[in-house]
């Protein structure tokens, strides 16, 4: 079955925050990292197999305390599922990689602390289940600073350049396996394979087969399309047989089901955390597939909103009633105490002194689609139980966090659970007409940003059109199995 492993960005929150009067708990003030939380620790299913700590987001906190034993500490922890606070018996299994986007600028990943014996030791030492060699990412373009402006700009690596960090990589992780058996470390190894088309991609694939790893993971893929990824996973296919495939930084919804029929055994992506902030029209996944706007409400005392309202006449004052009438309406309209119009017009006399590119009657009617399906009353997992409505409001990270945990559970569980929607699917003979197919790609065109010709002949190839039958298919299962649980499906 297919692991999904959670990038950490130490996306930790205060379990005891207190929504009414927007304020921590004194746990919290005291100590943050003491008194927070992760998203396993407030699900009775943790909504992830695994989480992936890439050591450039963390070097400042590892310490060398004794060089003598090569001891290694984080935050006074000694090891590195207890410093993400997963309990003995869990299943949560830890990945370590160094996070080569960290020093993708430069031309070989830094020494000392990036050098093949320091990773892997610090990954035995810490007690990591896998460890990912040194690696370095194969990009287009790089930054650098020009000397004349001091801004940085975009320097396209020649190929010559790109040539030179497959082989550092490959170096890297035949120096990683040879170290990690003859110290022989309790951690599995993980060996890199980077490139530039398909054909480098094999290659290295290729050679870290003939150097003996058992687990390869892809890397820098996410800088490219779909259809892309597909190839290079095509490309390898023949050469993995039941070897273990980690797909870096690459979640696809729409294509994940070919991933895995493709050798993927493993994946690892923040895009379903991260919508619950990043996107305008993504913010909260519904328990039926579908995406729904969160409601924008900033605190009152936000730099950029309090200079808009002084333009617009409204004093500090005026912005903290706003702010707090929105809310309360919002509460009200949760507990049947208002209507949809009276909660909107509250929210929206609020939304118009924010600043942003998007049309105001259009953020409306996304605001009324969240309002009327109330979505949240439909998901059973924790966060929607225990926050209610505050769980689409856009404000501050305690209730943003906690929608994005949401979104990574609903999708962990989409996972989980594919044997079993595919039998209710065929139980409840859930089809999917060509028709919507055609309309579900048109919809995908509209919303890419560039090469939309590329996309559009690649998502109407049979393999592509048939991910996406899945993907249909399964959406509508989401939904009747909603309604079978509300009980409109029955009799």
């Amino acid at each position: 079955m297919l692991k999904y492993f959670l990038p950490d960005w130490e996306d930790r929150l205060d379990p005891r925050f207190d929504f009414v009067n927007d304020e921590y708990c004194q746990g919290h003030k005291d100590n943050p990292y003491k008194h927070d939380v992760y998203a396993h620790q407030l699900f009775k299913q943790p909504p992830y197999d695994g989480i992936l700590f890439s050591l450039s987001v963390f070097q400042s906190k590892i310490s060398l305390t004794n060089a003598a034993n090569d001891t290694y500490r984080i935050r006074d922890t000694s090891n590195i599922k207890t410093y993400l606070k997963i309990p003995l018996n869990s299943t949560i299994e830890v990945m370590g990689d160094c996070g080569a986007f960290g020093y993708v600028n430069e031309n070989s990943p830094p020494l000392p602390f990036y050098s093949v014996k320091n990773v892997a030791n610090l990954y035995e030492k810490l007690g990591f289940d896998y460890g990912v060699s040194v690696d370095h990412l194969v990009v287009k373009y790089v930054l650098e600073r020009n000397p004349e402006t001091g801004k940085k700009e975009r320097r396209y690596l020649t190929l010559r350049e790109k040539k030179k960090r497959v082989k550092i990589t490959l170096d890297n992780a035949h120096e990683f396996l040879r170290y990690h058996k003859k110290q022989g470390f309790k951690f599995k190894p993980m060996g890199v394979a980077q490139g530039y088309d398909v054909r480098t991609y094999r290659d290295s694939v290729s050679s870290l087969i003939r150097m003996g790893y058992d687990y390869i993971g892809i890397g820098s893929l996410v800088q490219y399309q779909s259809s892309f990824v597909i190839q290079v996973l095509k490309g390898i296919q023949p050469l993995i047989k039941d070897r273990s495939v980690h797909l870096f930084g690459i979640l696809r919804p729409e294509f994940v089901k070919e991933f895995e029929a493709l050798g993927v055994t493993s994946l690892d992506s923040a895009s379903f955390l991260r919508k619950a902030w990043l996107r305008s029209g993504q913010n909260y996944l519904g328990s039926n597939g579908d995406w729904y706007t969160a409601i924008r409400v900033p605190q009152s005392d936000n730099a950029g909103l309090v200079r808009n309202a002084a333009i617009n006449g409204y004093s500090t004052r005026d912005l903290v009633k706003l702010e707090r009438r929105a809310l309360k309406a919002l509460g009200d309209y949760d507990a049947g105490k208002i209507g949809i119009r009276k909660a909107l017009n509250s929210v929206m006399k609020y939304d118009e002194l924010l600043i942003r590119s998007a049309d105001e009657n259009a953020m409306r009617k996304k605001y009324e689609r969240t309002l009327r399906e109330k979505p949240w009353e439909s998901c059973s997992c924790e966060m929607c139980k225990e926050l209610g409505i505050h769980i689409v409001i856009f404000r501050g990270c305690n209730r943003n966090k906690r929608r994005g945990f949401h979104n990574t559970w609903l999708f962990h569980q989409g996972i989980r659970n594919s044997e079993v929607d595919g039998k209710v699917a065929e139980e409840e003979k859930i089809e999917v007409s060509n028709s919507e197919i055609d309309e579900e790609i048109e919809n995908m065109t509209k919303t890419a940003a560039e090469n939309k010709d590329e996309l559009q002949k690649f998502l109407n190839m049979p393999q592509s059109k048939e991910s996406i039958k899945q993907l249909l298919i399964t959406r509508k299962t989401i939904q009747r199995l909603v309604e079978i649980a509300k009980g409109s499906g029955m009799e």
